[in-house]
């Protein structure tokens, strides 16, 4: 038996310990993981402990069953209708979240916002971008906070023009890729069918 401590972390709102905050900050205080790192940069959400023995959890179930790891990932992008998408965006979430994991902040941001752009455009039929936000937010697809975050999506996703970036002088970090990510997924579980 191990005589270390377990790792916790410390609500920067009311001083609890946990290993995992995410849960917490969102019931407790009302708040998503995004608006709790906008206020507590550098804050941490869950414990390497904690996040270590969930990923050897989840690699035992698919050892256990192999075929499990196609099945979950072939339904993440089961709403979209059109198979040629529905390939694109699994190729490149899956290399979304391998930049994350690598702290590649850029590519995960253009990759994660290209994802969002594309769900929302096929899930409202639209032509552009902006066209989808706003059919989005109109009919209660995305909320009004989501909106506005997707704003900076589309503003941060254009980055990949490198003059753009020099001329907005806005940092590309680990904050803004995990809000993307963040968005990202919420957009997913809306609309993923159960």
């Amino acid at each position: 038996m191990s005589s270390q401590k377990k790792q916790l972390l410390e609500c920067r709102i009311c001083g609890i310990k946990l290993p995992v905050l995410a849960t917490h900050i969102n019931r407790k205080h009302h708040i998503n993981t995004a608006e709790y790192l906008r206020r507590f940069p550098r804050s941490k959400l869950t414990t390497k402990e904690y996040r270590k023995k969930l990923s050897l959890s989840a690699k035992a179930r698919f050892i256990k069953n192999p075929e499990l790891r196609k099945q979950v990932a072939s339904r993440t992008f089961d709403f979209i209708e059109n198979n040629k998408l529905k390939s694109l965006l699994r190729r490149d979430y899956k290399s979304a979240k391998s930049c994350l994991k690598n702290k590649l902040w850029k590519p995960s941001i253009i990759l994660y916002g290209s994802i969002i752009e594309a769900i929302l455009r096929e899930i409202t039929k639209s032509k552009t971008f902006q066209q989808a936000l706003e059919k989005s937010y109109k009919s209660e697809l995305v909320s009004e906070k989501e909106y506005h975050k997707i704003h900076m999506v589309r503003d941060l996703r254009n980055f990949v023009h490198l003059h753009k970036e020099l001329s907005e002088g806005e940092e590309i970090n680990e904050y803004w890729s995990k809000t993307f990510a963040d968005i990202c997924e919420s957009i997913i579980k809306r609309f993923r069918k159960s």
